[in-house]
């Protein structure tokens, strides 16, 4: 199919399946903008993501108008020069829009407007774009346009098409008298085209060129020909056929004859009888089998004895003798079956086989006595047939013949017959094979059993449990494996009394998955579990044990408590089923049972025990890698045996994260872990995208030790991965898990110090730092806080950073747990003990707690309980906090807030603080890897002295609102980077409002980019009408080539334009002014003064682009970034406030609003 065809007919799909309608993406109700910039803004929105997206898309090239869509399509341009993929996405659109229901309006619109396009249009290719939509739009309006390119070599097919689509009279005659001007692959084109109009002008048209000596031009004449099915041309199609030797050639005669001969089955069954009669008897070749076939195939419908196919029988090709059978299928019933099972005596295996299958679909129960003794055949298939064919026709009748059958068969015999059983519907089934079964012999009782089971008969109970007692090993097995499957909750009474009567530990199994099976489903797993625990209230002790693993499968805090209180009060024996049951648990919920015994029993198989079954679920259930490496973690904390510790290091190739290959690099020095630890950092690290040092240096650790048969290729692969890395140290660690190297006591917060003279500072710190060498201990390679004294902080400042630390809240039973850290010296991610409902605790740990304008709570509970260990994931660039905690997103990209003056921005550049706050808390494992950033921008000295003010250094947004949250810090800069079919990206504005200033800022375009600067505009409306918009656009873009002077780069838009020709190329950073001084506005780029004009005039006269614009009366509001759906930067923001005397720049020590933890 012609792909550009598929992409309409895809977006018809689209189209057809949207749900609503969506609002159109103006800023204001009346849409003020030229068509140019209509069509520029539409095309920066596709492609659509989504059915709705797409359907909002296609309103707003309906609202272009006939003469608005013809610019829009003037657009496409030769491929060479340009790419089209955006317009013909728009075009494609459309045509299957206007082709919907109710939309004949639309439809015209389009027509007329593809059949202009087209004579402006130049490149062929295009041309035949455009051609290709009438394929779905066309009518009659659009054949005389169409007309005229049917002679031209090169869309002469693209018409043809079209025209063959439209269907009409008018088009039938235009492709007829197009056939006598056209040549060449024009008259091909036009010659297939006619192939699909059934008209017998057509067809006189076409037969002279099926005669003669162009063989491409004679194969679709003929086909043509054969299409339309005219009776005037069967001569010509036997005659081509005969001369082909009724055999395939490069005219496809033969073929073109078989398409004639179905086309005219109906109206001339004579001649199409002589037509199969003929090909059967001149193709008689082993290589002619499919032409015979073919024509067999015209008799089998024209023919309704079917003896034509009896008599195919004897034929020596299979493939012959199976078309025969199917095409026979459809005709074969209880009347005329006799004639078929006759041959069943007569043909080969395989041919049987074909015969069995047919009669099974033909519902002649006549043919069952004789499908029945080929079930005793000797041929494997055709005794599997055989089975097949009897279950079809004679269902529920057949089963006494089948166990007859099976009685006396063999292995297979029984395998064979017991599958096909189990295909026979109807309630009397499994009564028939429950009476059997006792006087069966013991092969065909298991058989039988099984049959019993797979159904699920739980009316044969009784037999079932009467196999129990069989002296046959192999029934009894048989029986009590099948309990499970025929266990309902009215047989829990019988089953309790097997599990306490039987000993053997097969069948006590078997039966205990039976209890399971019949509580499997229960809506109230509750009341199954106290129904549970009342029969083990009943049960000797001995016995009580056994139903652990019933407890388990239904899981739940109630079967919990049981189980883990036999473990703790129970003998051996009970511990041992304790542990097995909490190893076999239906979810996670007893991995802390499991690790609790772990930790505490002193016998080593109970240790062993514990920790696999802890690993399997572990290994089983779906955590994010940083908790599962936490999970891990405990297990190697209390795993004895090298085989314990290998399957941990194995089991953390699953939990893919840095902290993992940390953690298994520890036990690269350990001879006995080694290759285990080898093959973990090995697999994590190739996995991800990991830097740095100590990735870097455990890599090449991993090469010196590794051994094995691939240890070759792998050093090779970690050489190259190390080759390939990106720069940078990466993660570092900062504490060392000895000592409080690299850490401080805390002096007072970042305002208080930044005010101390060196000396003061100087003591303060040396008195903070006596101070946390008593609130702070080392204790087995943790930072433990001792539940007194102040924050603990780097001696280093930090900017932009990621920061992974473990942590846990230690229990000392008073209930006050809590905790954080505080990110820049400012409070700050949030830690506390959940049980704190009190305070607002069960939101849960990683929260930024002191916001205030901005969220503060978590998005999600994620916490470990107390005296477990959780991890961190911090990221800070900017102003802006992301927070995982164990794995889970739970800060998302949130400002965090200056506590200490809130009419400041976050700090650039400050300490990390662990927090002290009077409970005790323990971090491990504490590592920070600094985002490289540029230095934030600082004003020049002149600029000081003039009296700017800094919008935008690069580190925060705190002068700015709007959009906060698509308007991103990315590297120093404000990046808008808009995601298709989410809208424009919105506007980001400052917080003040300014009236007379100069405004200086860089900018980076991307081709076709188009924001906007709004200047003294109201926070709401369209701010290119409400307020003043100087464009910032990517004039060069070939979108943009149409607009009016007024619309280009910093332009006032619709006002006043500005010149051209002095952007830098895109990628490249510009740099602005704008002056904004009473009416008169003057726009500086790259040095060069592009605009300096005054908007008085326009405020009585009027604007060029005869729209309103009240915000030309405006004398103040807002500056901000206009989006308009393109990926823009900007960087050093700067203004100087002309209205007033710019106040003295003086760092405040306000008193901090909210109340720090």
């Amino acid at each position: 199919m012609n792909k550009k065809i598929l992409l309409v007919l895809l977006t018809i799909v689209m189209l057809t399946n949207a749900l609503f309608m969506v609002r159109a993406l103006a800023q204001d109700k009346k849409d003020e903008r030229t068509t140019t910039t209509r069509i520029a803004d539409l095309l920066a929105q596709l492609p659509a993501r989504n059915a709705a997206q797409l359907e909002r898309n296609m309103k707003e090239v309906a609202d272009l108008g006939e003469e608005g869509y013809v610019a829009l399509i003037s657009g496409l341009t030769a491929s060479e020069k340009g790419n089209n993929a955006l317009i013909e996405y728009a075009v494609g659109g459309f045509t299957a829009y206007a082709t919907k229901t109710g939309q004949q309006n639309l439809r015209s619109m389009a027509i007329s407007a593809y059949c202009k396009a087209l004579a402006k249009l130049s490149d062929k290719q295009n041309k035949a774009f455009i051609i290709s939509q009438f394929d779905l739009v066309g009518n009659d309006a659009a054949v005389a346009c169409l007309t005229d390119y049917l002679a031209d070599e090169q869309l002469a097919d693209e018409a043809s098409r079209a025209l063959a689509k439209i269907g009409t009279s008018s088009a039938t005659n235009a492709l007829v008298s197009g056939l006598s001007k056209a040549n060449g692959k024009a008259k091909i084109a036009i010659v297939e085209a006619l192939g699909h109009t059934d008209a017998k002008t057509a067809a006189t048209a076409i037969a002279p060129l099926a005669t003669g000596t162009d063989k491409a031009l004679t194969k679709v004449s003929l086909y043509a020909l054969a299409n339309i099915g005219d009776a005037s041309a069967k001569e010509i199609l036997v005659k081509a056929a005969e001369q082909a030797g009724y055999k395939y050639d490069e005219t496809n005669a033969v073929a073109a004859l078989l398409v004639y001969a179905q086309k005219n089955i109906a109206t001339d069954k004579t001649g199409v009888e002589t037509i199969a009669k003929t090909i059967l008897e001149k193709a008689t070749a082993d290589d002619q089998v499919n032409e015979r076939i073919a024509a067999l195939k015209l008799l089998s419908a024209i023919q309704t004895d079917q003896q034509a196919l009896l008599a195919a029988m004897t034929d020596k090709q299979f493939e012959f003798r199976a078309a025969a059978v199917k095409f026979a299928a459809d005709g074969v019933n209880e009347n005329n079956s006799a004639a078929w099972v006759s041959q069943l005596k007569k043909v080969d295996a395989p041919t049987q086989v074909s015969i069995l299958d047919m009669l099974g679909n033909s519902k002649a129960k006549s043919a069952l006595p004789a499908v029945l003794k080929l079930i005793k055949s000797d041929d494997e298939q055709v005794k599997l047939a055989a089975i097949n064919t009897a279950v079809k026709l004679g269902q529920e009748e057949i089963i006494d013949d089948l166990l007859k059958l099976m009685g006396k068969g063999d292995t297979a015999d029984i395998a064979g017959i017991s599958n096909g059983i189990l295909r026979i519907k109807g309630e009397n089934v499994a009564t028939k094979v429950g009476a059997y079964l006792p006087k069966a012999k013991p092969e065909v009782q298991v058989a039988l059993i099984n049959i019993l089971a797979a159904r699920a008969a739980t009316s044969q109970t009784e037999v079932i449990y009467a196999a129990l007692n069989s002296k046959k090993p192999e029934v009894r097995k048989a029986a009590y494996l099948s309990l499970q499957h025929i266990a309902v909750a009215e047989n829990k009474a019988q089953l309790f009394d097997l599990l306490n009567k039987t000993t053997d530990a097969g069948e006590l199994t078997a039966v205990q998955d039976a209890i399971i099976a019949s509580v499997k489903g229960s809506t109230d797993k509750a009341a199954q579990t106290n129904a549970i625990l009342q029969q083990m209230s009943n049960t000797p002790a001995d016995k009580k044990l056994l139903f652990y693993k019933v407890l388990g499968s239904l899981g739940g805090q109630q079967s919990l408590k049981s189980v883990s209180e036999a473990y703790a009060t129970g003998d051996d024996a009970t511990k041992k089923a304790a542990i097995e049951a909490l190893s076999s648990w239906s979810d996670a919920g007893s991995t802390d049972a499991l690790i609790s015994i772990a930790r505490t029993t002193a016998n080593p198989d109970f240790l062993n025990q514990a920790i696999v079954g802890y690993l399997t679920l572990v290994r089983n259930t779906k955590y994010p890698a940083e908790q599962r490496l936490l999970l891990l973690r405990n297990a190697m904390a209390v795993a004895k045996t090298p085989a314990q510790q290998q399957q941990i290091l194995k089991d953390t190739e699953q939990a893919k994260c840095f902290n993992a290959i940390v953690f298994a690099g520890q036990y690269l020095d350990n001879a006995t872990l080694q290759q285990a630890a080898a093959n973990a950092v090995m697999n994590i690290t190739m996995a991800g995208t990991y830097n740095g040092d100590i990735v870097k240096g455990l890599l090449n650790k991993t090469i010196a030790v590794i051994t094995g048969g691939d240890a070759g290729y792998q050093k090779e692969g970690m050489r190259k991965y190390i080759s390939e890395m990106k720069a940078g140290e990466g993660f570092v660690q900062v504490f060392n898990g000895k000592d409080l190297s690299g850490w401080k006591g805390l002096v007072a917060d970042p305002i208080k110090r930044s005010k101390m003279d060196e000396k003061t500072l100087t003591e303060a710190q040396t008195k903070a730092d006596a101070e946390a060498k008593e609130s702070w201990k080392v204790i087995n390679g943790e930072l433990q806080f001792q539940s007194h004294g102040n924050n603990l902080a780097t001696v280093k400042k930090y900017g932009d950073f990621e920061m992974l630390v473990d942590w846990k809240i230690i229990d000392d039973k008073k209930g006050e747990g809590d905790a954080g850290i505080y990110l820049r010296g400012t409070p700050q991610v949030q830690i506390w003990d959940l049980a704190r409902t009190k305070v607002g605790a069960q939101v849960g740990s990683g929260g930024l707690y002191n916001n205030q304008t901005n969220e503060s709570k978590p998005l999600k509970v994620a916490d470990n309980k107390l005296d477990e260990w959780n991890t961190f994931r911090i990221l800070m660039k900017g102003d802006r906090v992301t927070v995982y905690l164990n794995g889970q997103l739970v800060t998302d990209n949130v400002i965090l807030e200056n506590y200490w003056n809130r009419s400041l921005p976050i700090f650039a550049e400050e300490q990390i603080e662990l927090q002290a706050h009077g409970s005790p808390v323990a971090y491990r494992d504490i590592y920070i890897k600094e985002i490289p950033r540029p230095k934030p921008f600082e004003l020049s000295a002149q600029e000081k002295k003039e009296g700017y003010k800094v919008l935008f250094d690069g580190t925060n947004m705190h002068s700015w609102t709007g959009n906060t949250t698509d308007y991103i810090i990315e590297d120093g800069n404000i990046a808008i980077r808009p995601k298709p079919g989410k809208g424009s990206g919105g506007n980001l504005f400052t917080k003040e409002e300014f009236s007379d200033f100069v405004y200086r800022f860089e900018f980076q375009l991307t081709p076709g980019a188009n924001n906007g600067l709004g200047i003294r505009a109201p926070l709401e409306g369209d701010a290119a009408y409400a307020g003043m918009e100087l464009q910032i656009l990517d004039n060069d873009a070939p979108i943009y080539k149409d607009l009016k002077v007024y619309q280009y780069h910093g332009s006032v838009y619709g006002t006043i334009p500005a010149k051209r020709g002095f952007l830098k190329p895109t990628g490249e950073w510009n740099y602005e002014e704008v002056i904004a001084n009473g009416s008169k506005i003057k726009v500086i780029l790259n040095g060069t003064v592009i605009l300096d004009g005054d908007i008085e005039p326009f405020k009585k006269n009027g604007t060029p682009d005869h729209k309103e614009h009240p915000g030309l009366l405006r004398e103040s509001g807002h500056i901000g970034f206009l989006g308009h759906g393109s990926p823009v930067q900007f960087r050093n923001i700067r203004i100087k406030d002309l209205s007033k005397k710019a106040p003295a720049q003086k760092e405040t020590d306000t008193k901090a609003t909210g109340k720090k933890k």
